[in-house]
C-alpha cells in the first residue's frame, strides 16, 4: 500500500462510463466536464486544462517533484505522485489521457468488446521501444501479467478492474484478448494507468532482481528515454528521436527532475527561475508564489478537483467503531474554516468521498446526491447541535479516546491535525494526536501490526479516475485495496458489483448513489477538503497541462518554450 503528501494510499487508475461497443474512439460516453477558458492574467484560480501550446524547443529544463525521490522506475511498483508524474513519460501505457480528462488510444489503437466478459484490444504496428525492437502482442501480455506476479508488488493487482480478470492471451502480434470472471467496466479505463504501461519483455527479464532500479535496464516506448537516475537527488531523461508518434514528439531535449521539499528553498528556486514548473506546490508556498514575477501560479480547474484531505478509519474497537461517533467527529468540522486556517484558503468543503471532478456522466444526478448529503453540514450551528446529539446518543463508548495518526515534519498535517482535535473536543470527543516518522507513517499502508493502537490515518487520496464508482470500489468492496477497517456490507457490495456490470449511465449512476448514501452513513473515510491542482510554470514555459491528466500520459512531451 503506498501514500502521498499526508499520506495517500490506493488510486486506481480511470474508470470512465464505458458502453459495451463495437470499436473504441474515445472511452467515455457522457461527456466530460473538460473546463476550457482563457489564460488567467496573473496567478490565481483558473478555468484552464493546459497553458498556451509550446512554441520552441528547449535544450534542458529542470521540474520539481513534489514530497519525496521517486522509488522506482518499474511502472507496476507504486501509484503514487513522483511515479505517476515521471514514468509515464518514458513508460506510455495503452490509454492515455488527455487535458480535459479525455481517455484515448495510445500503445493501443482502439480495442472490441464481442460481449461483455471479454475485450480485444487492437496494437499499434508502428511502435519501437528505445533499443529499435518494436513492441508486440508478447510484451503487452508479459507487461500486463507483471500486475499479477507476487514478487512485483503491484499495487494494480488489488483494484476491482484487475481482481475481475480472468485470462490475457496474445492472438497474433497485434492483438491481446483479455477475459473476465465477471462484467468488468473499470479494466480499459485502467489500461491508462501505469497498470497499463508496456515494458519491453526481453530486457525486463534481463535485468532480474533490479528491474526497477538504478542497476536495472528500463526499455519503453515513451517520448523520453531514462538517461541517468542515481534513485536519490535527481532523475535524467533525454529526448527519443525515434519516437513513434512524430506529432507528440518531446520539445525538452533533456528534463531533470528534483525534489528539495525545504518551503524556502523550494520558493526560492521557483523564484529564480532554477524550475521551469512544478505541480503540487506546498500550502506554504501558495502565497508568495501567486505574487511571483518569476512565473505563474494556477490554481485549479476546481471542476476537476480529484484529491481529497480525508482521515481513513483503520481502528475497529472503542469509539471510532460506533456509527454515529463518525457522524458526529465529521459534523463537529466547520471545512470552510479548515480551508482558511490549514490550506491558505486553496480547497472546497468535502462532504462526500467523490466529488465534481468525478463526476464525468450524469452529472446532475451526482450533483443532486452530493448536495443532499452535503446539506446537514451548511448551518454549522446546526450540525453541531446535531453532533452533540449523536454523541449523548452514543453513550459510554463516545467518551473513549480516539487516536489519529499524524506523519511527523509537516506544519500543514500537524495545524489540520489540531483543527480536527479542537472540533472534536467541542462536541465531546477525545482526539489524541500521535505522531509518527515518515518511515512510521509509510508502514500504516502495508503493515496492519503497525496500525495497533491507531483509530485514524490523516491522508490526502487521489484517484485517476473520474467516476465515482472507481473510487467506491476501492473503499467499500471488502478485501479492496484502502478498505482499512474490514468494512463489508452485504447491500453496498450488491450495489457495486451490479455498477460494475450496467452499461446504461442512468441506472449506473443510481446504482452508486445508492452505494454512497449508505458508505457515508457509515463512514469508512471522512472527508474533509476537496483539493485543486496547484501548478507553477515559469516565464517562457508553455504547454504545461494544469488538471490531472498529469497523472495519466507523457505530459511533459507538451512543455516547452513560449
Amino acid at each position: 500500500m503506498k501514500m502521498s503528501k499526508v499520506g495517500r494510499i490506493r488510486t486506481t487508475g480511470v474508470a470512465f462510463a464505458l458502453a459495451v461497443s463495437a470499436t473504441f474512439v474515445s472511452l467515455g460516453t457522457g461527456a466530460l466536464a473538460t473546463s476550457a477558458g482563457a489564460a488567467n492574467s496573473g496567478g490565481g484560480n483558473t478555468t484552464m486544462v493546459r497553458t498556451p501550446a509550446a512554441t520552441k524547443n528547449l535544450s534542458a529544463a529542470t521540474w520539481w517533484i513534489w514530497y519525496r525521490p521517486i522509488a522506482s522506475v518499474d511502472p507496476v511498483k507504486y501509484n503514487d505522485y513522483p511515479e505517476d508524474l515521471i514514468i509515464p513519460n518514458m513508460c506510455e501505457s495503452l490509454f492515455k489521457e488527455l487535458p480535459g480528462q479525455k481517455t484515448v488510444g495510445n500503445l493501443a489503437s482502439s480495442y472490441t468488446q464481442p460481449n461483455p466478459l471479454t475485450v480485444v484490444l487492437n496494437l499499434r504496428k508502428n511502435v519501437k521501444f528505445w533499443d529499435g525492437k518494436p513492441m508486440t502482442s508478447a510484451d503487452v501480455v508479459y507487461s500486463l501479467k507483471r500486475n499479477f506476479v507476487t514478487a512485483n508488488a503491484s499495487i494494480y493487482a488489488y483494484t476491482t478492474a484487475f481482481e475481475e480478470v480472468k485470462s490475457i492471451t496474445a492472438h497474433g502480434p497485434y492483438s491481446v484478448t483479455v477475459t473476465f470472471k465477471a462484467p468488468n467496466l473499470t479494466f480499459i479505463p485502467e489500461l491508462a494507468s501505469l497498470g497499463g504501461a508496456i515494458v519491453e519483455q526481453a530486457a525486463t527479464v534481463k535485468s532480474g532482481a533490479n528491474f526497477g532500479t538504478p542497476q536495472g535496464t528500463l526499455q519503453c516506448t515513451g517520448p523520453f528515454k531514462l538517461s541517468s537516475w542515481n534513485g536519490s537527488s535527481s532523475l535524467v531523461m533525454v529526448k527519443n528521436t525515434h519516437y513513434w508518434n512524430t506529432a507528440a514528439a518531446a520539445k525538452i531535449k533533456k528534463l531533470t527532475f528534483v525534489w528539495p521539499q525545504d518551503p524556502g528553498q523550494v520558493a526560492s528556486s521557483f523564484q529564480a527561475g532554477n524550475f521551469a514548473g512544478g505541480f503540487d506546490i506546498l500550502p506554504s508556498n501558495i502565497l508568495p508564489l501567486s505574487k511571483s514575477t518569476a512565473g505563474k501560479l494556477y490554481i485549479g480547474p476546481s471542476s476537476q478537483e480529484m484529491e481529497i484531505s480525508a482521515m481513513i478509519v483503520v481502528g475497529n474497537k472503542g469509539a471510532i467503531a460506533n456509527e454515529k461517533v463518525r457522524q458526529a467527529l465529521s459534523l463537529s468540522i466547520n471545512r470552510a474554516q479548515l480551508i482558511k486556517a490549514v490550506q491558505y484558503g486553496v480547497g472546497t468543503p468535502a462532504y462526500t468521498l467523490a466529488g465534481g471532478g468525478y463526476f464525468s456522466y450524469q452529472k446532475s444526478a451526482y450533483t443532486a446526491a452530493y448536495n443532499k448529503i452535503a446539506a446537514q453540514y451548511t448551518n454549522s450551528t446546526k450540525a453541531h447541535a446535531l453532533a452533540v446529539k449523536l454523541v449523548k446518543a452514543a453513550g459510554a463508548v463516545a467518551k473513549k479516546p480516539i487516536v489519529l495518526s499524524v506523519m511527523g515534519g509537516s506544519p500543514d498535517a500537524a495545524n489540520q491535525a489540531a483543527v480536527v482535535q479542537q472540533s472534536a473536543a467541542s462536541v465531546g470527543l477525545n482526539v489524541k494526536l500521535k505522531v509518527v516518522t515518515a518511515a512510521q507513517y509509510g508502514a500504516l499502508f502495508s503493515d496492519p501490526a503497525s496500525r495497533k493502537g491507531i483509530d485514524l490515518v490523516q491522508t490526502t487520496n487521489y484517484d485517476q479516475d473520474p467516476d465515482p464508482l472507481a473510487l467506491y470500489n476501492d473503499i467499500a468492496l471488502p478485501n479492496a485495496i484502502s478498505n482499512f477497517d474490514s468494512y463489508n456490507d452485504p447491500a453496498i457490495v450488491k450495489l457495486l458489483m451490479q455498477a460494475n456490470g450496467e452499461t446504461n449511465l442512468a441506472k449506473r449512476a443510481a446504482l452508486v448513489i445508492q452505494a454512497q448514501t449508505k458508505i457515508m452513513k457509515f463512514m469508512p473515510w471522512i472527508p474533509l477538503t476537496f483539493l485543486p491542482g496547484t501548478t507553477f510554470v515559469a516565464k517562457g514555459i508553455c504547454g504545461v497541462t494544469l488538471d490531472f491528466s498529469q497523472m495519466m500520459g507523457p505530459w511533459a512531451a507538451s512543455v516547452g518554450g513560449c
